[in-house]
């Protein structure tokens, strides 16, 4: 199987690059300055990496093509890799963040020194440039896959929620370098443990909020969603305008992954244009004739059924035409 150009690809493979720097260096500036937000960022940033490392071994998981095992590919295998990067923020990103944000509340670190404290602004002011640009890669990227959708539209019922979950990774990013940032100045100024480790609690709620978006997404996404209401009506009113077709009964739709949808549906066709007339009205006179029925009834019916198999193959090819995104279709005729 053949795969386009697949822009989660650079998206993803530019924000590890981008957060590995950045954890190297959140790290070596906590462990200088010891401050909770600094901290908190370095784990936010190592989360980061680690969760698109995942997101990649996804994309390149899902790229499996159909086999006895998988008749449908392995499409769907990046929501699950991408589920298991949501549980790895939630648990690291969230849970270790907030709970040193917390202790630290109890615990006061010392007061940064002038040397120290510029230090910090000056890592995370690097961080803020580089998240800023990543985030940039991954906003174009979105616009470009975005068309007449909302923003809402693409995170909520897109099928592919690996751009959307480096642009919201690099977003709560920018936002916990901000507090941070925030945070580090106020304790400077008034030389109190507080505001940097209310910042540091602050950057694993947003985490916290970020991953359960994405587990909610790709949890959908695994149990079988169906693409868009506005998508389902224009294949139905496509199939029901098709010459052949009388009425489409029935019609229910699967994501199997990223531009990969499973098409069921259940149709009636016209029956006065699906045989041939001037060949039953020959039959017609060959029995009137004396001819054997049977066989000119045989002869019939096979016919029919080569025409109703004929007519189903040339819907489908037009199905996958005007639909490219749809890989797997069942038609069952009334």
């Amino acid at each position: 199987m053949k795969y386009a150009k697949d822009d989660s690809v650079v998206v993803v493979l530019s924000a590890i690059c981008g957060n590995l720097l950045l954890t190297i260096a959140k790290f070596s500036g906590w462990l200088i300055s010891r401050s909770p937000s600094m901290l908190a960022e370095a784990i936010h940033s190592f989360a980061d990496t680690s969760n698109q490392i995942l997101l990649y071994v996804g994309i390149q998981h899902s790229r499996s093509g159909p086999s006895r095992e998988f008749p449908w590919g392995q499409g769907s295998s990046r929501y699950l890799w991408n589920l298991i990067s949501a549980v790895g923020i939630f648990f690291v990103g969230f849970g270790a963040t907030t709970y040193h944000g917390i202790s630290s509340l109890f615990k006061p670190h010392e007061a940064f020194r002038s040397e120290l404290y510029w230090l910090s602004i000056t890592i995370l002011a690097l961080s803020f440039f580089v998240e800023g640009y990543v985030l940039t890669i991954a906003y174009k990227k979105m616009k470009k896959k975005q068309g007449k959708r909302s923003l809402r539209d693409i995170i909520l019922s897109g099928d592919d929620p690996t751009i959307t979950a480096v642009l919201l990774e690099d977003s709560i990013a920018v936002l916990g370098v901000v507090t941070a940032l925030t945070g580090l100045w106020l304790s400077h100024i008034y030389q109190s443990h507080l505001p940097d480790a209310i910042a540091s609690i602050i950057i694993g709620l947003f985490l916290g909020i970020m991953a359960v978006l994405l587990a909610f997404v790709n949890g959908r996404l695994l149990i079988g969603m169906a693409v868009s209401e506005a998508k389902e009506k224009d294949i139905r009113q496509f199939i029901g305008r098709y010459p052949s077709v009388e009425k489409v009964i029935s019609l229910k739709t699967q994501i199997l992954g990223p531009n990969m949808v499973k098409l069921t549906a259940e149709i009636e066709f016209h029956g006065g244009i699906m045989f041939d007339r001037k060949q039953v009205e020959s039959d017609a006179e060959l029995i009137r004739e004396g001819e054997e029925p049977l066989p000119i009834l045989v002869d019939t019916i096979e016919r029919t059924v080569r025409v109703v198999g004929n007519e189903i193959n040339t819907l489908e090819r037009a199905i996958r035409e005007r639909f490219p995104e749809i890989s797997s279709i069942s038609l069952e005729v009334y």
